[in-house]
């Protein structure tokens, strides 16, 4: 009796140290990431996407927290009402992706390519956006409290009713950039 509860728990020990090594199962996600393909709602928490070409993906209501994009081609994703909790978008490229409601704190976007991008009504509480390229972009209605800006061009964006409560924006760039309503955001730039 002793030998096979002793197997049984070795067993049951091999079967958990092997399902925390298992490579992504899409089957389980409703979705195989790739540029074009439709993953809303699907659960990619923790999914290692880092360098994949995402060209024109739909994560609408998506759940990626947490999981790696960096460097990836998300180039006009779409991202509505997507759950991206630390997640890590640095140095990928966002050009024209919608972020539309996405709940994105903590998310990092550092040295993103991110121009013409819409966060309308996004939440980017914390997020780490230095050094990105937001030239172009939508932050309507966004909140981006005790976010790090610094050193990111904001160039010809709209910070329209957006809120930047204890936002870092040392060496930002806001050249031409709309803030009526802005709440914190540095109009006299």
């Amino acid at each position: 009796m002793r030998t096979l509860l002793h197997a049984s728990v070795l067993l049951l020990a091999s079967s958990a140290a092997h399902a925390v090594e298992a490579p992504l199962d899409t089957r389980e996600i409703g979705c195989e990431p790739a540029p074009q393909a439709d993953c809303s709602g699907a659960d990619l928490r923790f999914a290692n996407l880092a360098g994949k070409d995402l060209r024109g993906a739909i994560f609408r209501g998506a759940d990626l927290s947490r999981a790696d994009l960096r460097s990836a081609n998300l180039v006009g994703a779409d991202f509505t009402d997507a759950v991206a909790r630390g997640t890590d978008f640095s140095r990928a490229y966002l050009a024209q992706s919608i972020f539309v409601r996405a709940q994105l704190t903590g998310a990092d976007f550092e040295a993103a390519r991110m121009s013409k991008s819409d966060f309308t009504k996004a939440d980017l509480t914390a997020a780490n956006l230095s050094a990105a390229w937001a030239i172009g972009c939508r932050f309507v209605g966004a909140t981006l409290d005790a976010a790090d800006a610094q050193e990111t061009k904001f160039s010809t964006s709209t910070l329209q009713d957006a809120s930047m409560r204890g936002t870092r924006i040392r060496f930002a760039v806001f050249s031409e950039v709309f803030f009526d309503g802005c709440i914190e955001c540095p109009t006299d730039w």
